[in-house]
Parts: structure tokens; sequence; C-alpha cells
């Protein structure tokens, strides 16, 4: 009898975006002509493939802010049963990586259109985490209103307050 490993289970991480942006520092927007599985307030990772460094994909967690259903008639965009302008049009064509023409011709009736899975537009704006690591330094505070600290940086008091446990440490393990 030959004994298995147990397979483990892979940690399955945060949900992407169904296909990539242009740019994942400027995009701000996606269309997605079979639909999307998120919805308003989750945070999903943004990826794009096309970088300079030889298609090494980047990748960024972002919030979702809107998903507006796309519909066309070839001539006209709406977006949620609103008519988009020409600049709207030409920047989702731009983060989304393809051309404003291609957007118009994705319409009820084509051969690549799905009629179960309705084209969307997804908007979203970068989501940065709070970085844990300075709120563990008590007297470090890094937030600044505008262009004036909140807090002075002690940097004289905080070299002395380690020196002094830096002594205390040495003397407990000597």
């Amino acid at each position: 009898m030959r004994l298995r490993n147990k397979p483990t289970p892979r940690v399955k991480g945060p949900a992407r975006l169904p296909s990539y942006v242009r740019n994942v520092n400027s995009a701000q927007c996606l269309f997605c002509p079979y639909g999307a599985d998120v919805k308003v307030g989750d945070r999903v990772v943004a990826w794009d493939e096309k970088t300079v460094f030889d298609r090494t994909p980047r990748e960024r967690v972002v919030e979702i802010t809107a998903v507006k259903t796309f519909r066309t008639n070839g001539r006209v965009v709406t977006l949620d049963f609103v008519v988009a302008s020409d600049e709207e049009v030409a920047r989702i064509a731009e983060d989304s990586e393809i051309s404003p023409r291609a957007l118009l011709t994705h319409r009820s009736g084509k051969s690549t259109y799905d009629t179960q899975n309705t084209p969307v537009v997804v908007y979203f704006r970068t989501y940065e985490k709070k970085n844990d690591v300075l709120s563990l330094v008590p007297d470090l505070d890094v937030t600044a209103t505008g262009n004036q600290p909140v807090r002075r940086f002690d940097r004289v008091g905080l070299w002395a307050r380690l020196k002094t446990w830096l002594r205390g440490w040495m003397w407990r393990n000597s």
C-alpha cells in the first residue's frame, strides 16, 4: 500500500478583474465585454502585462466604485441608460487597451455578443492599505494635513530612547 501525502489546499488570493488594464498606475475603468462578478465596494486585483520589463505582470489592489451596464447601437454608447460622451468612451477604450470602434461594434446581434452575460464597465480606484509597521512606533506620526505635519518628529529623543533600550537589553543578555 502506497502512502500519499494529503494535498494541501491552495490559499486563494483576492479576486481579479476579468481582463487586464493598459496601465495599473493610471487606469480608472475597464470594459468587460462578458460581464464581471464584482460589486461596488469589492477589493480586487487589477493587473496589466504590457510592461517594459519583458511582459512581467504588474498588479494592484483596487476598490470598485461603480459597475455600469454598457449598451451601444453602433453610433452611441450608453452607460446605465445615460449617453456617454466621446471623452468618456475614449478613456474607457484607452484604459481597456481597445479601440473606440471596437466598443461601438460590441452590440447585440454580433457573433461575439453573449446575451447571457451583458457587457459592463467597471470603475475603480486604487486601494492603499494602511502601513501597519509605522503604527508600531508610538512617537512616529507621519500623518500630515496639507503641508503641515500633525506632530513634529523628535529624532534626538527617539535616538536617546533607543540607546537606553539597547543598554538595558545588553545588560540583561550578558
